[in-house]
């Protein structure tokens, strides 16, 4: 499988309305076999990003949780996070002074294109490919070896 010489990392969208449903998305990500979770709410959210990663940590279970905070966050609150998420979380920040090299890549159109997107980025040295939360991906994670066109799996997202 191609998308295997690369780790697979999703960028959770701008939190809904319904903080229930973006919650039941990242842990069906998390269970459909994401390699990490991308939290990034922008520079003025409306939410508490800590709070957030906080919640995700204790309905993700194998993910690494990779947090983009708008600011410095305190301390003894990085290190609560840590623990009730068993040592997966990671600022953006600590992420990108590591060598595991990202790209971001867009939803792949279809398996060919997400191939290819893997490929391309593993040959370039990346890491990690990062793609935006989608059904389409989802599908993918689930369905690995089958790359037929399903559109019976949907995320609370549309």
């Amino acid at each position: 499988m191609v998308e295997g010489s690369v780790k697979i990392g999703v960028r959770l969208g701008r939190v809904p309305d319904e903080i229930g449903e973006w919650l039941a998305d990242a842990a069906a990500f998390d269970a459909g076999g994401a390699d990490g979770l991308w939290v990034d709410c922008g520079p003025e959210p409306d939410w508490d990003v800590l709070a957030l990663a906080a919640a995700l940590a204790v309905v993700t279970f194998r993910a690494r949780l990779v947090l983009v905070p708008p600011e410095a966050p305190d301390q003894r609150t990085v290190d609560t996070i840590g623990l009730l998420s068993r040592g997966r979380l990671v600022l953006a920040a600590d992420f990108h002074a590591s060598d595991e090299h990202w790209v971001n890549v867009p939803v792949p159109l279809g398996w060919a294109a997400w191939r290819a997107a893997c490929t391309e980025a593993a040959e370039a040295g990346a890491r990690w490919v990062v793609v935006p939360a989608d059904p389409r991906v989802l599908d993918i994670l689930r369905n690995p070896d089958d790359p037929g066109d399903r559109h019976d799996l949907q995320l609370a997202q549309g």
